[in-house]
């Protein structure tokens, strides 16, 4: 660390002085209310995705740099967080990090907390600025090299914005707000920035000419995320000293710095594509990104790697990560996209898909958890269902209980039993605090009302909150958008939210339409064009491994690799590759080269084949593409019969394929089912057989 009473006196001391380590700057408060009530109870950076609490993925990114210095700025739940670093390995004489806590309970915004940090002379160096909730994979040590390098052409230059580029449709994309970045392609220089709330819809924005000046060209990009990943220059705290005025750091400081003809500084960007960077900012993206984990989007960052000292998770098929501490019933069903931490116990019949469960978690019987997170100590009674909700530390949902999506129950509170949480519900043993940003109402005896009392019983009273903006100014349905699970269908719309302009429309299709959301049937539209590119991209990819002649080994990572980039489905994968593959049967000796396209490609097929529902699609779609041509109908006995022994299906898939319902059906298809019936005779038949020896060899014991 550099003397601070040395005074360089020539270039040489310069040089070695812009080549110092940097420094960093966490941010633990993002001064928004989000995660309520939770985050009223516990700070946000050690909300646990993953089972790893948020502020460990920031740690580790910065650990892997030539960093000397970290400062953890907490404003809130200061004893919390101090309390979680010192018994942590970063506080330990072996940490990688120099880790210091800077307590400022005095901050109210971004702008006061690097006020404070100029105020204590603790910056001395270029820093890293980012927050607690970043979860990133990328290497910065290229990025600071060219941060010092740009330093050194430009001295005006004051701050690097790492952006990601990411289209409209992106699910790693905020739905409640974007913002506008105008940068010079050349230099990558931006010279204009605004925020954009997604309602009410914004139609335009106004920006001086004289960014035109000098630049033969610029971009407009609203295909940026924005994970508040910054290199600083040590000037960045003095300028918000000088402006005390400044807030926030992109609305106010960003904005100001390039709005401003007086400062005359300077802000590049660096854009990155294929790394992973993310900034858990809502309950939205606490979702999306807690699924990229699952999927291994955000690799080498995935739950076997073991990031906290004690973890010991394997990856199982179907992207399931099981401690080696857990104990399953016989009769439990643990879908694709699961996590188990240590100490849990999962009870019979429970059925567990797409979500994360903490460590010493009791699951009992005949449970369906589907997108739910469970921190640590929660308790789930018999017979209970938990859909796309947070159930936080040491909570308990006693028998027969139901919470519907999007709820935060938070830490200890017990509901139940036999009881319906309704969707979107906020629930403590708190009750919520009487403030302009919970309750606009002046009224003690109305605010106590307010107040209602979700259960009663041999249990504390829990209390519902009001999910309400901390922006007087904010539309609270952005914050509604960014919370958990929102479905858009209740959404209520504005005039202005919807235009019926023929031309508005258009524009909307085009990237560089600034409004980010035009109701729900936008919405619903980009989603069907998204699954539609990504099953083109599929097939073509399907299409060149069958033309050359590929592994089934290198054609699966493809696919693989194109679906986590796309967020694609294996629904949707099947219903594009079982058709192709089929198609590549010859028609001049199709029983030969029935058996042999599907010997070698079969494989292909079971690889994106996971549940028992996945193996009836697979059969209803074999159906129904033998059904569209007369020459496939005599092959699908065939088929069945190979993707039987291939194990891609299974008796009870098969059986229940049979079974289901063919009202619907048309009459080929119905055909088919017949033809079915000598295989499923055959089935019965080998199972007698099997019965029969069983018997024998009994009665011979």
């Amino acid at each position: 660390m550099p003397s601070k009473q040395k005074k360089p006196n020539n270039n040489e001391n310069n040089q070695e002085e812009e080549e110092a380590p940097f420094q960093a700057v966490i941010l633990t408060d993002s001064f928004e209310e989000r995660f309520l009530p939770i985050s009223y109870e516990m700070p946000r950076c050690l909300m646990p995705v993953c089972n790893i609490p948020l502020i460990e993925y920031t740690m580790e990114l910065l650990a892997t740099v030539d960093i000397f210095e970290v400062f953890i700025v907490c404003t809130t739940h200061i004893d919390a967080i101090k309390a979680y670093f010192e018994q942590s390995e970063w506080m330990k004489p072996n940490s990688r990090l120099s880790v210091k806590v800077v307590a400022t309970p005095e901050c109210m915004s971004v702008g006061d907390a690097l006020r404070e940090l100029d105020a204590r002379q603790l910056i001395t160096t270029d820093f890293i600025l980012t927050t607690g909730e970043l979860i990133s994979n990328i290497k910065l040590d290229k990025i600071l090299e060219e941060h010092r390098a740009r330093r050194k052409t430009d001295k005006n230059s004051i701050m690097t914005m790492l952006l990601k580029e990411a289209s409209r449709t992106h699910t790693a994309r905020p739905k409640d707000s974007s913002s506008v970045f105008v940068l010079d392609p050349t230099t990558h220089q931006c010279v204009y920035y605004e925020p954009v709330v997604s309602l009410p819809r914004k139609h335009r924005m106004e920006i001086s000419p004289e960014i035109f000046e000098n630049r033969p060209q610029i971009e407009f990009r609203n295909d940026l995320v924005d994970p508040y990943l910054d290199i600083c220059s040590v000037e960045v705290p003095a300028l918000f000293t000088e402006n005390f005025d400044w807030q926030r750091l992109r609305s106010d400081f960003v904005h100001g710095i390039l709005t401003s003809d007086i400062l005359g500084k300077t802000i590049y960007t660096n854009l990155v594509f294929e790394p992973y960077v993310a900034r858990v900012q809502n309950e939205q993206l606490y979702n999306t990104i807690s699924n990229h984990i699952l999927n291994r989007w955000a690799f080498p960052i995935v739950p076997e790697t073991n990031l906290r000292a004690g973890d010991d998770y394997e990856f199982a098929r179907g992207n399931v990560y099981k401690s080696m501490n857990v104990v399953l019933s016989r009769s439990c069903i643990i879908d694709e996209n699961v996590q188990i931490g240590p100490g849990t116990r999962i009870g019979e019949n429970t059925r567990i898909r797409n979500s994360i469960i903490g460590k010493n978690c009791t699951i009992g019987d005949n449970v369906v958890l589907e997108g739910a997170f469970l921190w640590d100590s929660v308790s789930i009674g018999d017979n209970c269902t938990v859909e796309k909700s947070i159930i936080a530390n040491n909570a308990n949902v006693l028998e027969n209980t139901t919470i519907a999506q999007g709820c935060l129950v938070s830490l200890c509170v017990t509901l139940g039993p036999a009881a319906t949480v309704p969707k979107y519900s906020r629930l403590s043993r708190l009750p919520q605090p009487k403030s302009n940003m919970f309750d606009e109402s002046s009224d003690e005896d109305e605010d106590q009302e307010n107040q209602q009392q979700v259960l009663t019983g041999d249990h504390p009273t829990v209390y519902f909150w009001t999910l309400q903006s901390d922006d007087d100014e904010e539309d609270i349905r952005n914050v509604k958008l960014g919370s958990l699970a929102f479905d858009m269908a209740d959404l209520v719309l504005k005039d202005g939210d919807i235009t019926d302009s023929a031309s508005e429309v258009g524009e909307s299709d085009d990237d560089s339409d600034i409004g980010s959301l035009n109701g729900s049937w936008a919405l619903e539209n980009s989603m069907a064009r998204k699954i539609e590119e990504f099953k083109k991209e599929i097939a073509q990819t399907i299409e060149r491994s069958l033309d050359e002649n590929h592994t089934v080994y290198t054609a699966a990572l493809e696919v693989t690799g194109l679906r986590m980039s796309s967020n694609g489905s294996y629904t949707d994968i099947r219903e594009v590759m079982i058709p192709i593959i089929m198609n590549h049967i010859e028609h001049d000796n199709p029983v030969q080269s029935l058996k042999a396209v599907l010997t070698k490609w079969a494989p292909l097929i079971g690889k994106m084949t996971h549940l028992p529902e996945d193996q009836v699609h697979v059969l209803q779609i074999l159906q129904k593409h033998c059904a569209s041509q007369q020459h496939f109908s005599k092959l699908f006995l065939g088929a069945l019969q190979l993707f039987y022994n291939a194990d891609i299906v299974e008796e009870e898939s098969i059986r229940k394929w049979y079974n289901t319902d063919v009202s619907k059906a048309n009459a080929a298809e119905s055909k088919l089912r017949d033809k079915a019936t000598k295989f499923i005779e055959w089935l019965d038949e080998a199972e007698e057989e099997e019965e029969s020896e069983e018997e024998e060899e009994s009665d011979e014991e």
